[in-house]
């Protein structure tokens, strides 16, 4: 009898240590996935007000302002995949509190961003109509386009800079400094948006000009305050510029198997999204306005599920970094749960917002329509782009398990979104509406192929060097 209550009392001691070990990891990341939604939400934010200011003054211009952000959102993937596939490594470093390989790699991914930022540049500043006939084939919004990345296509070296470096902070758990920095910037863009695109306190009306001149000088200022923070406020790792020059040559085979295929994968989304632009870019102006409208909508619903991804694959890569794979274990199907929940409280948000979506804009009644339709398929994408952003970008990106997420990416561009869109697009002829909702597809058979897989629990790899 004694030996059955000493049995009952362990079992019971142990649940309950379990559940406070998984109560402890849920809070790290909701700490994580506070500040970097707070940092989407700022960045989503410029993008958004750019698209109500320049949304009330014309669909065109608004239309030519979102198809000329595409080539800096293709780049923005770029970084972003820099960063992740810096952090799949640096995040089990940090783990083990070895700062030295955290400084060379992020060295390296400096170097690679700010060279792609210098190419980008390059080719929208002399070449931007040919930039924007990638995406779209109506010379109106063309010509507005190519006015806009004229002048922005000075910043791309700037964001490059920016942002591997903020977004590499993540994997010490350093997300506030970002949040900070893109806050600062965000209020300095809203005000100079106001001033230079009505043109207030004297200043000529730019219009879509004017959004570009204050982006321009936005990120001009986000890495200036970066590199004043690198100097003077940062203890953890201790990097500076000097730390670009580092040798990188014993981590190339790291590298190669765990950051390039989280590279690869986000450049294939964000390949993806820029097809579906095309795509709809050649359906007509309602079509390309409202499609522009529905990408603000989903970022900016999207920013909660962002967050929560990006913290639990930091968690991840820490708590497999410490060796504790079996709670690893434990904590991603408790993870998969909460996805769920947020997943249907987005997509709810969403469809409630739909009746009054179209008055923020100064559109056309055919426009009206087709962003409420839209939206439809909106929810919908969101729903399950909560389980895609907390398995792929999140779960089995931190573990090391990044070619899986590879091959997924890249075959379900080349099927779904290139192959089965073009095909309904171009020859099916198939109406916009019908047209977005199968481009939004690829999300729910991401989802079909990756949650059998967290369940089965045989996804996690060791990414740090002996």
């Amino acid at each position: 009898m004694t030996k059955l209550l000493k049995k009952k009392n362990a079992n019971t001691s142990s649940t309950s240590n379990d559940q406070n070990v998984m109560r402890h990891y849920i809070i790290r990341i909701i700490m994580l996935a506070i500040p970097i939604a707070l940092q989407n939400l700022i960045n989503v934010g410029v993008s958004v007000t750019d698209t109500l200011m320049i949304g009330s003054i014309s669909e065109e211009q608004m239309s030519g302002i979102s198809y000329a952000n595409q080539p800096y959102f293709i780049f923005t993937t770029v970084l972003f995949g820099l960063a992740s596939g810096s952090i799949v490594l640096t995040a089990q470093y940090w783990g083990k509190r070895e700062l030295e390989p955290i400084r060379t790699i992020l060295g390296l991914m400096l170097r690679i961003g700010v060279v792609a930022g210098f190419l980008v540049s390059l080719f929208v500043l002399t070449s931007p109509e040919t930039a924007m006939s990638i995406f779209t084939n109506e010379p109106e919004i063309i010509a507005y386009g190519a006015k806009y990345l004229r002048i922005v296509g000075f910043s791309y070296m700037f964001s490059g800079f920016t942002g591997v470096y903020l977004m590499s902070m993540r994997s010490t758990g350093n997300v506030y400094v970002s949040a900070c920095i893109y806050g600062i910037s965000f209020i300095l863009n809203v005000f100079l948006n106001w001033v230079l695109i009505f043109g207030h306190f004297g200043m000529p009306r730019m219009e879509i000009q004017g959004a570009a001149t204050a982006t321009l000088i936005s990120r001009i200022l986000e890495s200036l305050l970066t590199i004043g923070y690198m100097y003077c406020l940062e203890k953890k790792i201790h990097f500076k510029l000097k730390d670009l020059f580092h040798k990188t040559r014993k981590y190339w085979s790291n590298l190669a198997r765990f950051s390039i295929p989280v590279l690869l994968s986000e450049v294939c989304w964000g390949v993806g999204i820029s097809v579906q632009a095309a795509i709809i870019g050649r359906l007509g102006k309602s079509a390309i306005t409202a499609s522009s409208y529905i990408n603000q909508v989903q970022q900016l619903a999207g920013i909660i599920l962002i967050g929560f991804g990006v913290g639990a694959g930091i968690v991840m890569g820490n708590i497999i970094g410490e060796g504790k794979e079996k709670e690893a274990l434990q904590i991603s199907k408790v993870l998969l749960k909460v996805s769920a929940v947020l997943g249907a409280i987005v997509a709810v948000a969403v469809l409630a917002f739909r009746p009054i979506a179209p008055n923020f804009i100064n559109c056309s009644s055919e426009t009206a329509a087709m962003i409420q339709n839209m939206l439809f398929g909106a929810a919908y994408l969101l729903f399950f782009q909560a389980f895609t952003i907390l398995t792929m970008a999140g779960i089995l990106r931190g573990s090391g398990d990044t070619i899986y997420c590879t091959t997924l990416d890249i075959l379900t561009l080349l099927v779904l979104k290139i192959g089965l869109g073009f095909f309904v697009a171009m020859v099916l002829k198939l109406d916009p509406v019908a047209v977005y909702f199968i481009l939004c597809g690829d999300e729910m058979v991401k989802t079909i192929l990756t949650v059998p897989r967290i369940l089965k629990g045989k996804w996690i790899h060791h990414t740090t060097m002996n």
